[in-house]
């Protein structure tokens, strides 16, 4: 009796070591513990198997929630270089779009200086031009005023010469009264010369004589009239254009004296401009020197600009990189089953017994929905019948709220594994880790078998959010 008690005992130890090899071939599950019935050689091997376990879930723990946060980093780590390398990118094409301008103004300083420079040899030579003018204009003003003074000598002396003029021909009208008065006397001589026959011959000869004298004497004065008479009118025409170059000399003089003042404050707004211009080229002279400099220093900027954006690009290179690492790191510990998967798993399966998930109705939704408020690591809820076919809407996640899709109902999920695993073996199912395309969260999905009494009526499913869990 004994021996056939031993002999059993031996049996079921090797069928629970071959259940423990069996186990350590597929994914650990470090929520589990190994022990063999009866004593012997083998439990301090199953105790050390149990004691590694127990490191290591430790291990796994930690190493999967720092890989959590590694991963939750990343993403944010490799939208911060993608940011920084487009701004990187932004900035040198900026920077050179600056240097590009800045050479063209430099290039328009240098055009303007030039002209600026032409413009102030052209105005230095204006200067010297209108001081060049208001000598001659000086010069022409001094004649001008000495043919003024010229002019009114001549007319007071034409003036003199008019009145001599006058005077000589009253002189002369005294003459040509004379005479007439002579010529009456001579008249009456010989008349009484006549008389005193041969005594008074001797004195009607003279008489004769001086008649004729008077004669001539009144033709002289006439003549002399008569050229008096045409001096007075040349006198007259010589006054008049005297009078009228008078005027004219005013005029001009007056005039003259206009543009002497006028090209004298020509001048002088002439020469503030000229020292304005002065000014306005030292001033253009030390914005080009300024402008050359921030040209350098912007090629400087430049340089640096596109160092950083090759930094960048490697840095974002690195962050991808860091990424699809941190990724694969934490998907590699997918094959471990931690105490938390358990826990949601139980979770899961009490939410199976629920009446409104053995018999799907119009509570079913409300159920998962309920479930779902509850606890904040699941992501979504759904529930199929015997076929594989939705019988709920998805009930999920959206931020800080719960809702129904309810579109969701008839999809066909047969072909997916965690459905035909819980179908075909009629246990729960623990994905691994995966990345969840909708939220780009990591995931792992729990799926366990409905059954209505004894008989098998579909398969409850539920997304987890892997961070979450880790917190349970």
């Amino acid at each position: 009796m004994l021996g056939l008690f031993t002999s059993k005992i031996v049996v079921t130890r090797r069928h629970e070591a071959a259940a423990i090899k069996e186990t350590l071939a597929g994914r650990f599950d470090l929520s589990q513990r190994f022990s063999l019935p009866g004593t012997g050689a083998g439990d301090d091997l199953v105790e050390a198997i149990n004691q590694i376990f127990k490191r290591l879930q430790t291990f796994v723990y930690d190493l999967t929630k720092h890989n959590v946060e590694t991963a939750t980093v990343a993403p944010q780590v490799q939208t911060i270089a993608a940011q920084v390398h487009q701004g990187a990118e932004s900035l040198s094409l900026e920077v050179e779009h600056i240097q590009h301008t800045c050479n063209r103004l430099a290039t328009s300083i240098s055009t303007s200086t030039h002209s600026a420079g032409q413009a102030l040899e052209q105005s230095a030579r204006i200067v010297a031009e209108i001081d060049a003018t208001q000598t001659i204009t000086n010069q022409a003003l001094q004649k001008m005023q000495s043919m003024e003074q010229g002019v009114e000598r001549l007319s007071g002396s034409i003036n003199e010469l008019d009145q001599r003029s006058k005077n000589i021909g009253s002189i002369i009208e005294s003459i040509s009264e004379i005479a007439d008065h002579t010529g009456m006397l001579s008249l009456n001589a010989s008349i009484e010369a006549a008389r005193a026959g041969e005594h008074g011959a001797g004195f009607g000869v003279i008489a004769q004589e001086i008649r004729q004298l008077s004669q001539q004497t009144a033709q002289a004065a006439q003549e002399v009239k008569d050229s008096l008479l045409g001096i007075s009118e040349l006198i007259g025409q010589t006054v008049s254009a005297v009078s009228q170059v008078q005027e004219e000399v005013v005029s001009g003089l007056e005039g003259n004296r206009e543009a002497t003042t006028s090209l004298s404050q020509v001048g002088t707004e002439h020469r503030h401009f000229h020292t304005h211009l002065q000014s306005v080229i030292g001033a253009v002279e030390d914005q080009k020197t300024a402008v050359s400099q921030f040209g350098e220093d912007l090629g400087h900027i430049s340089t640096i600009g596109r160092q950083g954006r090759e930094e960048s690009k490697q840095l974002t290179q690195l962050a991808d990189q860091l990424k699809h690492l941190t990724d694969r790191q934490l998907l590699s510990t997918g094959i471990f089953i931690l105490p938390q998967y358990r826990k949601a798993e139980k979770a899961v399966l009490a939410l199976a017994c629920e009446q409104a998930i053995t018999a799907p109705g119009t509570q079913t939704d409300q159920v998962l929905l309920r479930q779902l408020s509850a606890l904040s690591y699941l992501e979504l809820l759904y529930l199929t019948d015997t076929q594989g076919i939705q019988v709920s809407s998805n009930v999920l996640r959206n931020q800080d709220s719960c809702q129904y899709d309810t579109l969701a109902k008839g999809k066909n999920w047969s072909g997916k594994e965690w459905f035909r695993n819980v179908r075909e073996t009629g246990k729960p199912f623990i994905s691994e880790i995966y990345k969840s395309e909708a939220t780009d969260t990591f995931c792992l999905t729990i799926a366990v078998p409905v059954c209505s009494g004894t008989t098998f009526s579909g398969v409850l499913g539920a997304d987890i959010n892997f961070e979450n869990l880790l917190k349970i």
